[in-house]
């Protein structure tokens, strides 16, 4: 077992500028069914003015309440950092400084991994409070499920089945779930990871799922030891947000998120929801599985069709690309061959290229896959860093591995009219194997 029949919890709070919500938070720490010997609270002050924190640190609680504070204003991923340090408990439990804890969410999260014999994590429910939940917490009442409705729940879980069937929609990303507003794992698993990356700064986003990233490739990849308790509910208080600021804090930091690991599932994060990134890296990565398989996209037998880029610099969406020697300064994205600096394993929907770094980006059949917002972006990042685009169409080929889960565009006579809606310079030179399109940079 990773937790002893006396292990204890440690609850890691950050807080800055906000000591009215953890106020309220504390005191619904008071009731939790989990004995107050088996937890204790860490709260971290991100460098804020600590005067309004004063009143808090002379309340009296059940549990053993520690309370730190910075330096200077670091961010969130320091402030957690801190508090990982100050823990005592052998399993740590995130919550947001505004985020109220149901009475049975410490034990639910401490009872799960006293149970089991691996490391894992636990992903617990949010709900979004309206102001019912405020006045509720404020006058002492009790805060649960019945003061809200579904549509308070958490963006993350708006999905049929997501409480039935928390593995099938987990599936493929996990940790992009596992948002630190109510999440618990072993101490030793974030020490061992190096702790939260405080590159993310002050900047709002992306610190947690950078953990939670780490965390998964720590413990293999497996989706499995990433988990989801329907009932270990929390309430996010709600506020008064700048979400122009929140919206630029995030795109900085997403920038950085891919940057930092450069894949797949980064590249998809950029998603409504969680939900959307599961679904589409399950979906991405069998496309890709089912065309490597069936030698579909392959470059060297279309390479031929494109020789008029022979020695140029080619960014190249393809398989066997390592059996084409392309021109200096090109680089792959070919999911069949190792990753490296210079073969990606991306769909080119973000790459961490520069402006005008090609001649042209070219892709073998494996646009066809992409659903509409991932080719709208692929078309446009690609124009961002080549002259032009060049999208070879195969006949048959994608044909043999398309179905009713697997679409792909049949024929680019569907296509070109909504291409040239809005790239009017697109065009179609049909060859014997099927046609290409091509795109130059206007």
């Amino acid at each position: 077992m990773l937790a002893s029949a006396t292990g204890r919890l440690s609850v890691l709070i950050p807080t800055y500028g906000d000591a009215y919500a953890l106020e309220l938070v504390l005191r619904m720490l008071d009731r939790q069914t989990l004995a107050p010997d088996r937890f204790e609270v860490v709260v971290v002050n991100d460098g804020s003015d600590p005067a309004p924190y004063q009143p808090l640190l002379s309340a009296v609680h059940p549990y053993r309440l520690r309370f730190d504070t910075l330096p200077a204003h670091q961010g969130r991923a320091a402030a957690r950092n801190r508090a990982v340090a100050l823990a005592t408990g052998e399993v740590i439990c995130f919550l947001d400084g505004d985020v109220l804890a149901e009475p049975s969410l410490l034990a639910r999260h401490l009872e799960f991994h006293t149970e089991r014999t691996e490391p894992a994590v636990l992903i617990g429910k949010r709900y979004e409070g309206d102001w019912g939940v405020l006045a509720a917490a404020a006058a002492g009442e009790p805060v649960d499920a019945g003061l809200v409705s579904d549509r308070h729940e958490d963006f993350r879980f708006r999905v049929p089945g997501r409480d039935e069937r928390p593995r099938a929609w987990l599936a493929g990303a996990p940790w992009a779930f596992a948002l630190t507003n109510n999440v618990s794992m072993p101490r030793r698993v974030v020490l061992d990871v190096g702790g939260f990356d405080e590159a993310y700064g002050t900047r709002w986003g992306f610190e947690d799922t950078d953990l939670a990233y780490r965390i998964h490739r720590h413990l293999g990849g497996d989706d499995e030891r990433f988990c989801y308790d329907a009932a270990a509910i929390g309430f996010h208080l709600p506020a008064v947000r700048d979400l122009t600021n929140l919206q630029d804090d995030y795109l900085v930091n997403l920038k950085l998120f891919r940057d930092r690991h450069r894949d797949l599932a980064a590249e998809l994060i950029d998603l409504p929801a969680p939900t959307e990134v599961s679904r589409k890296l399950r979906y991405y990565r069998r496309m890709l599985a089912l065309c490597e398989q069936q030698r579909v996209g392959w470059l060297p037998d279309a390479w031929p069709r494109v020789d008029h880029l022979a020695g140029r610099r080619v960014l190249c969406q393809a398989f066997g690309t390592g059996e084409v020697e392309l021109g200096p300064g090109s680089a792959t994205l070919d999911h069949g061959r190792e990753a490296s600096e210079t073969n990606l394993h991306l769909l080119g929907v973000w790459t961490p290229y520069a402006d005008d770094e090609f001649d042209a980006v070219v892709s073998v059949d494996l646009w066809r896959f992409l659903e509409q917002r991932e080719l709208s972006r692929f078309l446009r990042q690609s124009l961002r860093v080549a002259r032009e685009v060049v999208l070879l169409y195969t006949e048959g080929a994608a044909e043999r591995i398309a179905g009713p889960d697997l679409p792909v565009l049949t024929t680019p006579d569907l296509f070109l009219p909504m291409l040239r809606r809005r790239y009017p310079q697109a065009v179609r030179e049909p060859d014997g194997s099927g046609s290409v399109l091509r795109i130059p940079r206007t």
